[in-house]
């Protein structure tokens, strides 16, 4: 069952009154884009996509009907055809910089829209694939399907046709062409066949992901949607709290020297880093100083790639101590103040090694 979204279509009905009346002459409409001409195989399509704002031209006066779509000039098209409701929620990417693609892109994780640009400016800005295209349609029109039954359903429905006739008995990927790219006026006449066949519809898999009655984060719902791409299409990677192994504090560090020949003649701290994120680290921290000793634990919050910093223990007490990543094996860590860690404080500024 697909649910209809409600899309306003003005209709204006003029009628002529009385027998006399001489219609005024119409002048015919100048083309929106000094490259494409009246020839032009897609020139209605792109001068409806033009007036309903669905695309736009460049700077020069051009379109550029030949230069291939990138995977977020198609993710905004889609969003507009098909008026998704916006989100509230944002992604966190692995490329932080700040994109117009940005909002776009928090509404398709929420439709959980298969693509693979959700944590990447870098794959959003590359050209999209037939194959991916067939895919993200078909999932807002019709739900979650593989690549085939996507192809075959955009082929059923004559919305777009294969490229490469010998394979159409054989091989349905290879005939659609399902890792070609597709043009910028490739992409306007497919969704201008979409709007002719009114197809204005969005399937039940996408609406539920919308309503997200399972609470599931927006990056979880990305990630759920880039796999719902063939192995084949995948590009990039899924959303992890760590974005690579390099990026993570885990592990033991430790540091002991002795400096005389009694029991106590030692000072030494042991650090155990566990459950890193992007965002911070749990951390047990043990220390000695001669007769003196203590044990902490408390969260650390990450303040940059090389530093991190705790204020308080688990239990609430005041107890800061700056960590900073020497290297993948090495950390330093500088007691600030930590005072409930053992009676004398705390003062220790050291290297410790994994």
């Amino acid at each position: 069952m697909k649910i209809k979204r409600f899309s306003v279509f003005l209709i204006v009905l003029l009628f002529l009154v009385g027998s006399l009346t001489i219609p005024a002459p119409t002048l015919a409409k100048k083309a929106a884009f000094k490259d494409v001409n009246k020839n032009h195989y897609a020139y209605d399509s792109i001068q409806w996509a033009y007036d309903v704002e669905l695309v736009g031209g460049f700077p020069d006066g051009t379109f550029r009907p030949n230069q291939p779509i990138t995977e977020q000039q198609f993710g905004q098209i889609l969003v507009k055809f098909f008026d998704l409701e916006p989100t509230s929620n944002k992604l966190t990417k692995y490329t932080t910089k700040a994109l117009a693609s940005d909002p776009f892109y928090n509404t398709l994780a929420a439709y959980k829209v298969p693509l693979n640009g959700y944590f990447d400016n870098n794959i959003r800005g590359q050209a999209i694939k037939r194959g991916v295209v067939a895919q993200a349609l078909t999932h807002v029109l019709d739900g979650q399907a593989t690549l085939k039954d996507s192809i075959q359903f955009l082929l059923d429905h004559h919305i777009t046709s294969g490229q490469y006739p010998q394979y159409e008995n054989t091989d349905l990927i290879k005939f659609f062409g399902s890792s070609n790219q597709l043009t910028r006026a490739q992409v306007v006449t497919l969704f201008h066949n979409l709007q002719r066949k009114s197809f204005f519809y969005i399937s039940e898999d996408a609406l539920n992901s919308f309503e997200n009655n399972d609470a599931l984060p927006l990056n979880t719902r990305a990630n759920a949607a880039r796999n719902i791409l063939a192995s084949s299409l995948r590009t990039g990677k899924d959303w992890s709290p760590i974005s690579n192994t390099k990026d993570s504090w885990n592990g033991d560090y430790s540091y002991f020297y002795r400096y005389g020949r009694g029991e106590t003649d030692s000072i030494g701290r042991y650090v155990t880093i566990t459950g890193s994120t992007k965002t911070e680290f749990y951390v047990t921290y043990d220390a000695f100083d001669g007769e003196d000793e203590g044990f902490v634990q408390g969260y650390a919050t990450i303040l940059s790639p090389t530093k991190a910093m705790m204020t308080e223990t688990v239990e609430g007490n005041r107890c800061v101590i700056e960590f900073q990543k020497q290297s993948s094996t090495a950390l330093k860590t500088i007691e600030h103040d930590c005072k409930n860690m053992r009676d004398a404080g705390t003062n220790y500024s050291g290297v410790l090694k994994k």
